[in-house]
């Protein structure tokens, strides 16, 4: 791990923060483009595009490749702030749950 507890080498609480923030970056970079272009599409008057894809395009010619990621800081802020949350329970559930198991 790259960021962890320098005396010990065990997980803490520096290195679940920041898995946690790379998990909701890396999931907002892929996702933003694919979401932007469904939200379009779903939300066109019937006809305007053929499928997804000309949506794709179509946005692609009109806005550039900045258009994609239109509405990405709010997403990456609600990701991220559910992973924290998840990854935090998570790992000190099972902290917990490992003490018990192991008899302490």
């Amino acid at each position: 791990a790259v960021v962890s507890t320098q005396s010990t080498g065990e997980d803490a609480f520096p290195l679940h923060f920041t898995s946690a923030v790379c998990a909701g970056f890396v999931t907002t970079t892929l996702t933003s483009p694919v979401d932007v272009v469904k939200t379009r599409y779903v939300n066109s008057r019937p006809g305007e595009y053929r499928s997804a894809v000309q949506c794709a395009r179509v946005l692609a010619r009109e806005g550039g490749f900045k258009i994609f990621y239109k509405g990405c800081v709010p997403s990456f802020f609600r990701i991220t702030g559910w992973n924290l949350i998840m990854f935090m329970s998570y790992e000190q559930l099972r902290k917990v749950v490992s003490k018990k198991l192991k008899g302490y």
